[in-house]
């Protein structure tokens, strides 16, 4: 029969791996939705590590082979090599630093209850870093070079002095302390990643107020402008009939007409692309797509949604911002130079379509886009940011790419007033 003590290991061994995936999915967002194959990952993660503790117990070796399976659970998750080495990394260094900080405590006769307190202290560091209260696009964040080293470096000097201090001459409770000390400095290091989290957040809402505030801008500019056509072609307005009735008393029809198309042209705002009544739409639409005719050559936009729209300015910044600013920066590398976004409401729910040419992107559906800007590191997030206000609106987004084309279908649910 199986041993109390092979039962009571094989449970914390479940607890333990559950508080790892824990961690993990503070910093790494999921690939899709597929639950399923993550927990078939985590569960050959456990089984691994339950043979390799019967095998090499506490050792370097176990350390390697331990480290190499938190490194194969990220490819569960999505980001960069970067990211994935350091979530890897501190994750494994904090399950160490417990490990060992209670292996100088106990002997070897008391192997079991070394398992069950190292989980015990592993649970108290993930519900320390739990209540960090990351942002929300924080497991986005994409390190750059300077930030990358910064939270590397910790974690592997920590992994480097516990194997020095696994075969060295500190015994007992002067290494349990130095084990202590090592695991409390790495979670400054989750620390230092909070507020790294909260500081790109700051930034990003600084950069979306500071564009409200170009588009406000640059909607009154346009408003101003058309009020001045009114008030030219108001003022002219008796001289403009008078003309228009001696036309039609020449029965000159044509001409007629003709003077009529001259004061619609002059009416219109070559500024004004979009009118809806609805003030963030227009501000935004003509904002974005005055930029497009400065840089496409195909620019059309078909507008139908009511003057009041249950949509918050800041969260329709972020999706036709980010979605518009892609589409641009894809479609000006292209010949045809082409964008298109339709929008409408009906029955509480708002459709957007946007289609631009694009180049280099494989048919079918796309699931992530890559950033082709130098920068790299301060920006693709952008597609991330538009999932979540879909989400918060209960919505959906569909992207295609098919015949150099990338289509972007969005539905939201509004509720109408």
């Amino acid at each position: 029969m199986v041993s109390y003590n092979v039962i009571s290991e094989l449970i914390v061994n479940i607890l333990r791996v559950l508080l790892i995936r824990k961690m993990m999915e503070l910093f790494l967002p999921p690939v899709g939705e597929d639950r399923k194959k993550v927990g078939t990952g985590f569960v050959c993660y456990y089984l691994l590590t339950i043979v390799l503790s019967g095998v090499f117990n506490i050792s370097v070796l176990y350390g390697i082979c331990n480290y190499l399976g938190m490194v194969g659970l990220t490819l569960l998750y999505q980001g960069t090599w970067k990211k994935r080495i350091w979530v890897s990394l501190a994750v494994f260094v904090t399950d160490l630093a417990c490990a060992l900080a209670v292996y100088f405590v106990f002997s070897r006769n008391y192997f079991e209850q070394q398992q069950a307190v190292r989980t015990l202290l592993l649970l108290i560091c993930v519900t320390l870093i739990s209540h960090m209260t990351y942002p929300a696009d924080s497991r986005e964040l994409v390190f750059d070079k300077r930030q990358t080293c910064i939270l590397i470096v910790v974690p592997a000097a920590s992994v480097f002095i516990l194997c020095v201090l696994l075969y060295g001459r500190y015994k007992g409770v002067a290494a349990m302390l130095i084990c202590i000390s090592i695991l409390s400095i790495n979670l400054g290091i989750f620390y230092l990643y909070h507020m790294m989290a909260e500081n790109y957040r700051n930034l990003r809402e600084n950069d979306i107020y500071r564009q409200q505030t170009s588009i406000y801008r640059n909607q009154l500019e346009v408003i101003m402008e058309s009020q001045g056509r009114i008030r030219a072609l108001r003022h002219d307005m008796k001289n403009h009939i008078m003309a228009l009735q001696l036309l039609l008393q020449k029965k000159d029809l044509e001409e007629a007409h003709r003077y009529l198309g001259s004061m619609q042209d002059f009416m219109d705002n070559p500024s004004e692309y979009v009118v809806t009544g609805n003030e963030s739409v227009d501000g935004l639409l003509n904002y974005k797509l005055q930029r497009a005719n400065e840089m496409l050559d195909v620019v059309e936009a078909r507008v139908n949604i009511p003057e009041k729209l249950m949509l918050h300015s800041f969260d329709l910044n972020v999706v036709l911002g980010n979605l518009l600013d892609n589409a641009m920066e894809a479609a000006v590398r292209t010949e045809e130079k082409e964008l298109k976004i339709a929008m409408k409401l009906e029955k509480g729910i708002l459709f957007i379509h946007i289609r631009n040419s694009c180049q280099g992107i494989a048919d079918g559906r796309v699931e992530c886009l890559e950033t082709t800007k130098e920068d790299g590191p301060n920006h693709g997030i952008g597609l991330g940011n538009v999932r979540r206000i879909i989400e918060k609106y209960h919505g959906d987004m569909d992207l295609v790419c098919e015949d150099g084309c990338m289509e972007t279908d969005i539905i939201m649910y509004i509720n109408e007033l």
